[in-house]
């Protein structure tokens, strides 16, 4: 967790008028009406998001396993994500991610063996742009410093001024020539013989991963940005990641969930209702409620409390526990969280105004909530 944003939500928190009072009726109205500004404000969100310029490196897909709905694609690796990106596009993968409900005991095994994976992959990488740098570069394309990482060189197309970070296959067009230029007919050929001579070149330096079993659910799929590359593909949900998968392909999800990276344990994963935003380290194996389910308070507080055991420490500084005793609809969700009856709140901060903050365990997030919701649980 981001010890910028605890400090940020400190901040506010502390900021903020009185804390409301805990009244059964208040708490009934002031829930509805927070309901109804956060529906608006999620449809402006997802209204906004569909026009919004994306960071550079990253485009709008349609998702395979949800015709009709968008997911965010890099250009360069190919890994998707379901959320809007915040920042450019990686021009190298990042260490897969772990699921977050994963047995402590193997954490960090797995973990380990992804950034080794991951440092193998940076590696070959690294070699391969070093026998590039010695090559001749097809017509029509310079090196130049990359913009997102400072001492590496990407490709520019002297024509469009276009970029990848890829080694170019062939030469580049000048777009102001006319379909039915000469010219341009005799480097499409040219490009086409350099796109077969680089396939040719690439799958045999690839025999010797082409050869390595797949875990169950992947198949290996020639990539769309790099003819003659591999990349692989999830056989369920046809989801694609550029690094060798070290686990089963996860089948789709539920209706109504999708998989983010989680704000509290970075590289590692957990399950996000799209209609209420509530998150859940455990794989749900039903379609997403839209409305918060009806449950045993005490039942609630329970199984929080188990999973508390297993689970690892928060990277910040715990206060107290606390149990939600009254339910919260949150109307800003970027600093609170929403509170169900029966919920544990792990406690970071106690403004003197009622207000708190703390991460929710049954969602994973954490914000400001109202201290005068809860009460402080012993141990």
């Amino acid at each position: 967790m981001s010890s910028d944003r605890d400090e940020v939500l400190k901040a506010l928190s502390s900021k903020r008028g009185n804390a409301p009072v805990a009244d059964p009726d208040a708490v009934k109205k002031r829930n509805q009406e927070a309901l109804v500004k956060r529906k608006a404000m999620l449809a402006k969100m997802k209204e906004e998001e569909n026009s919004k310029p994306l960071p550079e490196g990253w485009r709008r897909v349609e998702s395979r396993s949800r015709p009709g709905e968008f997911v965010y694609e890099n250009i360069h690796t190919e890994e998707r994500i379901a959320w809007f990106p915040t920042e450019a596009a990686k021009e190298e993968a990042g260490p897969a991610l772990v699921a977050q409900n994963t047995d402590e005991s193997k954490k960090a095994a797995l973990k380990e063996k992804n950034r080794i994976a991951l440092e193998k992959r940076k590696e070959r990488l690294r070699q391969q742009r070093e026998a590039e740098a010695s090559l001749e570069l097809p017509e029509g394309w310079k090196r130049v410093e990359s913009r997102s990482r400072p001492g590496e060189m990407v490709y520019e197309n002297i024509h469009t001024g276009e970029r990848q970070a890829w080694f170019p296959d062939a030469p580049s067009t000048d777009p102001k020539i006319g379909e039915g230029d000469e010219k341009k007919k005799a480097l499409m050929e040219k490009n086409r013989k350099a796109l077969e001579a680089r396939k040719a070149k690439l799958a045999a330096k690839k025999n010797e991963e082409a050869s390595r079993p797949l875990p169950e659910g992947w198949k290996r799929v020639e990539s769309r940005s790099r003819p003659g590359e591999f990349v692989y593909e999830n056989i369920y949900t046809e989801e694609r990641i550029a690094w060798f998968p070290e686990e089963p392909a996860e089948p789709p999800l539920p209706e109504g969930w999708r998989r983010v990276e989680s704000r509290s344990y970075p590289g590692e994963f957990v399950y996000e209702n799209i209609y209420t935003l509530d998150r859940q380290a455990w794989r749900p194996d039903g379609p997403a409620p839209k409305e918060p389910i009806e449950e045993d308070p005490a039942q609630r507080t329970q199984q929080q409390l188990n999973e508390l055991k297993t689970a690892a420490a928060p990277e910040v500084n715990i206060v107290c526990k606390a149990r939600a005793m009254y339910e919260y609809t949150a109307e800003n969700r970027e600093e609170e969280i929403d509170l169900l009856e029966g919920d544990v709140i792990l406690v970071e901060y106690k403004a003197d105004n009622g207000w708190w903050v703390g991460i929710n365990t049954r969602t994973q997030r954490n914000g400001i909530f109202p201290g005068t919701y809860v009460e402080e649980m012993s141990g």
